[in-house]
């Protein structure tokens, strides 16, 4: 039964078979093979997988994303963060990771992100004399704070699956996203005058006020969001609903700039990237349970924990894990199919469950700008029309500082726990 369902999910995965149908596949054959329990299983764990109300969050938060891309708010961002950091060596560079840093704040979403800074940001980078490869790996990287500044749909979908407090997830994403961000300005200064790239105009504080103005109404979003977690107003999910009708607001009666017929494809779009989730989730669900059934997270606990003892070796070796499957794996499948595993060993060890959480997403994002299945360089390849190839050379000193970063957060937990711990 076992050897059924690993075999037949490495076949579907040779196979290039979409995990979701994968799961499911592999669930099907395991079922068959033990000859003693009904198929109908399969479809009642993938309804009970599905039917969790913080999943509620994510076709909001993805909804709420699509919205605020397309009425306006990522140009006045580009445009605020260009007064800010324009001045800078590398300036434009600089204003595409702080743009990021912004924007992720309202998506949630890495590709969403990529998509609405990179499509600003990197045509005129070009113009300014910037390597297309390299301004493309700029935003590629600095995209990954997508979902680990709140509010983000990874940090939904591991508190589900972790029993974890999505609201603390959620805080605790804030330092540690922020913290990255310097991280990779920091790397971007050093890099730009090494290639020699130019620096733009300084800004008076009089045209920085104006750009803060113009930009406070998408800004006040992930405000309000988290505003209303932390004093208990609203819970997560809600909070995502209130960020969909505060971004239609916003973008149809402040910025003026969607029209209804926009309407129908934001939601078709937002529709068609959640059933993706949702369908991965649930399929999911029956495979863990015959996971768990046989006994695997057991077996796998004890093999890691026979490896070594000492707890910062176990964590070195789960991040490691992480960061080599986050190169072919998408993340929210990496969450459904190693987290179940990797939780209880982290719990058993003792580890900050919520820092824990963060830390797991972080390096799953990390995976998002790795060749070959990062979907933070497919999303800014599309946009400056290169090859995956062009873009890996650039973006390797911006991992390696993300994963320098990553070390850091996960050996000093009190940078991750410090704002949910006072908060909560």
């Amino acid at each position: 039964m076992l050897s059924a369902l690993i075999i037949s999910l490495v076949v579907c995965f040779i196979a290039n078979v979409p995990i979701g149908f994968s799961l499911g596949i592999a669930s099907l054959a395991s079922l068959i093979a033990s000859g003693s329990m009904p198929i109908v299983l399969i479809p009642q764990r993938m309804v009970a997988g599905a039917n969790s109300f913080p999943l509620l969050a994510i076709p909001f938060f993805m909804l709420a994303g699509a919205i605020m891309e397309r009425g306006g708010v990522s140009k006045r961002i580009v445009s605020l963060a260009s007064t800010l950091v324009g001045h800078i060596t590398g300036g434009l560079a600089a204003v595409s990771i702080v743009a990021c840093t912004f924007f992720a704040a309202i998506s949630g979403s890495t590709p969403a992100t990529a998509a609405a800074v990179g499509s600003l940001t990197i045509p005129e980078m070009e113009k300014r004399g910037y390597d297309k490869s390299y301004a493309s790996a700029v935003v590629a990287a600095a995209a990954c704070l997508g979902v680990i500044i709140p509010p983000s749909i990874t940090m939904v979908v591991f508190g589900t699956v972790a029993n974890v407090s999505v609201g603390q997830l959620l805080i605790g994403g804030i330092i540690p996203g922020i913290f990255l961000s310097l991280l990779l300005l920091g790397m971007n200064r050093i890099q730009s005058k090494r290639l020699g790239y130019p620096t733009e105009e300084k800004k008076s504080w009089t045209e920085r006020k104006i750009s803060f103005v113009e930009a406070i109404w998408g800004l006040l979003m992930p405000v309000i969001i988290l505003g209303g977690i932390m004093t208990g107003i609203f819970t997560p999910t809600e909070s995502a609903a209130i960020a969909v009708v505060y971004g239609l607001f916003v973008s149809c009666f402040i910025y003026k700039e969607l029209t209804w017929k926009d309407i129908m494809p934001i939601f078709y779009k937002a529709a068609l990237n959640s059933a993706m989730i949702m369908i991965l989730i649930a399929a999911a669900n029956p495979f863990g349970w015959l996971m768990t059934i046989k006994q695997v997270p057991q077996l796998f606990s004890s093999a890691i924990l026979g490896f070594s003892t000492n707890p910062i070796v176990i964590y070195a070796l789960m991040l490691i894990i992480y960061l080599i499957l986050g190169t072919f794996m998408e993340t929210a499948a990496i969450i459904l199919l190693v987290v179940p595993i990797f939780a209880p060993i982290a719990s058993q060890l003792g580890f900050d469950m919520v820092q824990f959480g963060v830390v797991t997403v972080i390096s799953l994002a990390i995976g998002m700008a790795t060749p070959p299945v990062g979907i933070s360089l497919f999303a800014t390849c599309a946009i400056s029309d290169i090859s995956i190839g062009q873009i890996t050379v650039k973006v390797i000193p911006f991992l390696l500082v993300l994963v320098l970063g990553l070390f850091i957060l996960a050996y000093v937990p009190a940078i991750t726990t410090f704002l949910p711990s006072l908060l909560f």
